[in-house]
């Protein structure tokens, strides 16, 4: 009986320290395939994190960016109602100088009308004065 175990456990030491032999070779194996499905498994949780990260990612980008957008469109909407306010207030200047352009224009008109008559005034003045003279 102590031959048989000790013939056992030699043949099982024998088989472990013989790297051809077939139970070595299967010990491998599994190692390999275990080695190799705790890879996979890491990997898996890898990609799983990646992916949640990503969709967080993009759920912030896309809040930022309606953010953004929003914040433009406000800005855009008060440059619009300012230029609208200038341009109203420049076409009330406009029109205003154009007024004073028209009065000054009846101004000046009024001025040559005075001007033309004093001229001829100042004519017949000089014409009535060099009469005098020669009376």
């Amino acid at each position: 009986m102590n031959d048989h175990r000790t013939g056992t456990m030699n043949q099982t030491n024998n088989t472990v320290t013989n790297p051809g032999s077939l139970k070595s070779k299967l010990m491998t194996l599994e190692e390999t395939i275990k080695t190799l499905t705790d890879d996979l498994s890491y990997h898996k949780k890898e990609v799983h994190l990646l992916k949640s990260e990503k969709e967080t990612l993009q759920s912030v980008l896309t809040m930022k960016t309606a953010d953004v957008k929003d914040s433009l469109q406000s800005e855009l909407k008060k440059i619009e109602d300012e230029m609208k306010r200038h341009f109203a207030h420049q076409k009330a200047e406009n029109s205003r100088l154009q007024q004073q352009i028209t009065a000054l224009k009846g101004e000046k008109t009024a001025l040559q009308q005075q001007l033309i008559g004093l001229q001829r005034r100042i004519s017949e003045l000089e014409m009535q004065v060099g009469s005098e003279d020669v009376n």
